[in-house]
């Protein structure tokens, strides 16, 4: 019995989410449309993938034009980023915030990000990029939109 219990509490342990952080800072860079430099309050500069969104890439179909959004929305603004891992490049992945407005949602209700399914599952962003799809919003106008996956895949060749 004791064994089955150790097995059981291994178990729980590993099903734990990881440990959220929060970084606070302002952002002075704005690399694409999913990417930002942050100064935290500690003066330390960190890079910051926005979770759960793809931005078209620079020379992509509206890569500048979501670069430029996502500018306008949080360039040297203060903001909260939530986080709980990096990336295989040490970048943050993260949820942005400038006050209470979520600047991943809002990439996608802009139709200027894709949701990016295969690492998050969030029905928010998912039912965002429905509607700005309906609605034929930024990349959503064209017919048949590249996604930056495939843009970055056929560029590497």
């Amino acid at each position: 019995m004791d064994r089955l219990l150790q097995i059981l509490f291994v178990f729980l342990l590993a099903c734990q989410p990881a440990e959220e952080g929060i970084l606070k800072g302002k952002v002075v860079s704005v690399a694409d449309g999913d990417t930002v430099t942050l100064l935290t309050d500690n003066n330390e500069r960190v890079k910051v993938r926005l979770l759960g969104i793809d931005a078209p890439e620079r020379g992509q179909d509206f890569g500048t034009k979501a670069r430029q959004h996502l500018n306008d929305l949080c360039y040297q603004k203060h903001v909260t980023v939530r986080y709980s891992e990096k990336d295989q490049y040490g970048r943050i992945l993260g949820v942005l915030y400038v006050g209470d407005m979520n600047i991943n949602e809002e990439m996608v209700r802009q139709g200027l990000a894709w949701y990016y399914s295969h690492f998050v599952n969030d029905h928010r962003l998912d039912s965002l990029e429905q509607l700005a799809r309906k609605e034929k919003l930024n990349i959503w106008s064209m017919k048949d939109p590249l996604s930056p996956y495939e843009f970055r895949k056929r560029n590497r060749k």
